[in-house]
């Protein structure tokens, strides 16, 4: 008599399963529209981000060891060449007459009576030899005045 009573209170209803059941009406399907959008975009602000640090990583790490090539997806500075460079003109320093020192104005140190210096022949600045070499190679201007060395091998007007 128990498993008769057990088997008339448990009955399947597959009649209550319609699909009236799994419809989206009005509200609920604008709701649902606005969370995808927003997965959406979400999804695709984390992409950029990560596109993002990836390529400012890339440029960190192209100027702190100084190689700015392609690779970082910058385009290498273009310089003077080594056989323009060389032929600007090398003199030994000397003080000028009104008692001011003078200084390489790229490593800052005091210019001393009898070193070398290269001078450039645009706008006759003197610099050690080495420091200018490297600005040079680089830039294709005096590092003070900016003025263009382009090439131009003419004598200097003044040695200072």
């Amino acid at each position: 008599m128990a498993a008769q009573e057990a088997s008339e209170t448990f009955h399947w209803r597959y009649a209550g399963l319609d699909d009236k059941n799994f419809q989206i009406h009005g509200r609920s399907l604008l709701f649902l529209l606005i969370i995808f959008s927003v997965l959406v975009f979400l999804g695709l602000l984390c992409l950029y981000i990560r596109w993002a640090c990836r390529g400012y990583h890339r440029w960190t790490t192209a100027t702190a060891t100084g190689d700015l090539s392609s690779e970082a997806g910058l385009p290498r500075p273009l310089g003077l060449d080594a056989e323009t460079i060389g032929s600007f003109p090398v003199h030994l320093h000397r003080r000028s007459s009104s008692g001011d020192e003078a200084q390489c104005s790229i490593c800052l140190s005091c210019l001393i009576d009898g070193e070398k210096v290269k001078v450039l022949p645009t706008c006759s600045h003197s610099f050690h030899p080495g420091c200018i070499d490297e600005w040079l190679k680089t830039h294709p201007s005096c590092p003070l005045c900016r003025a263009s060395l382009g090439g131009s091998t003419a004598e200097p007007v003044a040695v200072v």
